[in-house]
């Protein structure tokens, strides 16, 4: 099996570039690295609301407030050292502390034979980064990426 091919056979293209926490959401992939062996790239969101009574009506109800929105991107991938995109994730992962982050764009399969495929896209910390080097298995690396502000979403288009 070719590197990153599990990942790739499903149509789905991961992307990154080192940022800062000052870089934006991109909107394309062009200038970016895609990462080729990955196994699993998730995206999981969370909400964090709170509960409070609203005195604006004369019997007043309980309404949930959203507080925060988060997500993570639990990560794998086979490990590739000649992987570019491993790469950029492995200096990101190791220059965290002074404010090195990634730019991320995830492209999912189009479904269609005109438009636009779907995108997720954001900036976000790489923690978590682990090697798994075991005797008789396929050497991994497993990885976070924590979200940094929230990620933007583009639907699929058809023309």
């Amino acid at each position: 099996m070719a590197t990153g091919a599990f990942f790739n056979s499903l149509g789905y293209k991961f992307y990154v570039k080192a940022g800062t926490t000052a870089s934006t959401n991109p909107t394309a992939s062009t200038g970016m690295t895609e990462v080729l062996s990955l196994t699993d790239a998730s995206i999981q969101g969370s909400t964090q609301t709170q509960d409070v009574l609203d005195y604006g009506s004369t019997l007043g109800f309980t309404a949930s407030i959203v507080q925060q929105q988060s997500y993570t991107i639990p990560m794998s991938m086979n490990l590739n050292l000649n992987d570019a995109g491993y790469i950029v994730l492995k200096n990101a992962a190791l220059n965290a502390a002074s404010g090195t982050t990634v730019e991320w764009y995830r492209e999912s399969p189009e479904m269609s034979t005109t438009g636009s495929p779907e995108y997720h896209s954001g900036v976000a910390w790489v923690t978590d980064f682990s090697e798994s080097i075991a005797a008789g298995n396929v050497a991994q690396v497993t990885f976070t990426l924590t979200g940094y502000g929230s990620y933007t979403w583009s639907a699929e288009t058809n023309a």
